[in-house]
């Protein structure tokens, strides 16, 4: 039975080292990354979980800025609710989304509130690293810890001070991106691998001269491969077909690697 076993798992190791997948699922196109954005905001509803005012001074001037937005005017030291609190709102928008696409957000807190549950957050714009503002958010946060106290002890599960809003995000300006625009398209590798781009390269090449009658690809180093688009093809279509094309990767070289990492810990 064990010697069954045993020729099993070196069959399904073997077919496994041998399969091949598509290029796309090995590789990212150099320019297209997802962008991170961020804000500061507000999240209100809260029952008495939010920030201390007198402890949190920036909470209580954001508030009192909001109100006067508003035309309500708040003598500074007059707010007493614990109903708000401070946040920090994030979000990873995708490459090439539009203006008008829904993101995610995460809403971290800022101050010493106690919980987010139940708590709206008030319409927040997003900035990129450049400063420029990307997109914005609001809504009901949704928060999966909680914390419970009684007279002799008290529980907490999760973060509570700690919740996301599913598409609740908006792109407001599109990032702008110029991959392809020169002709050239790079595709990098997500693990780095001479054997693998040198085999990525050659099938591109393959597809290319029966598809357009030209070599179109040729790999830098051991990560990335250059792409010069033939001038039929637009890069949507020819991304679309190259990322589809099967290749069969270097595994057992990388499964060497892993294995001698490990064994290198163990005697260590």
């Amino acid at each position: 039975m064990r010697r069954a076993a045993v020729v099993i798992l070196a069959c399904l190791m073997a077919f496994g080292a041998n399969a091949k997948v598509r290029i796309k699922d090995i590789t990212t196109v150099h320019g297209l990354r997802e962008n991170q954005v961020v804000g500061y905001g507000l999240v209100v509803g809260l029952q008495g979980t939010g920030d201390t005012l007198r402890n949190s001074v920036f909470t209580e001037q954001s508030l009192q800025s909001m109100l006067d937005r508003m035309g309500i005017a708040v003598k500074t030291g007059a707010m007493r609710t614990r109903n708000v609190a401070a946040v920090i709102v994030s979000s990873d928008i995708k490459p090439l989304s539009a203006p008008g696409a829904r993101v995610d957000v995460t809403i971290s807190s800022l101050g010493d509130a106690t919980s987010l549950v139940g708590g709206t957050l008030i319409m927040t714009p997003l900035m990129g690293p450049d400063g420029v503002i990307r997109a914005s958010a609001q809504g009901p946060v949704t928060v999966s810890g909680f914390t419970e106290a009684g007279k002799s002890e008290s529980l907490t599960q999760g973060v509570p001070t700690a919740g996301r809003i599913p598409n609740g995000g908006v792109v407001e300006r599109e990032i702008p991106s110029t991959f392809g625009d020169d002709g050239r398209i790079v595709i990098e590798l997500r693990n780095e691998d001479f054997k693998t781009a040198a085999r990525i390269t050659d099938t591109i090449n393959e597809f290319s001269k029966r598809r357009y009658s030209i070599r179109i690809a040729e790999e830098r180093d051991n990560r990335s491969i250059e792409i010069v688009r033939p001038a039929k093809a637009s890069k949507t279509r020819l991304i679309g077909e190259i990322g589809e094309l099967l290749v069969d990767p270097d595994t057992p070289a990388r499964n060497r690697h892993r294995r001698q990492v490990r064994n290198g810990r163990r005697r260590s």
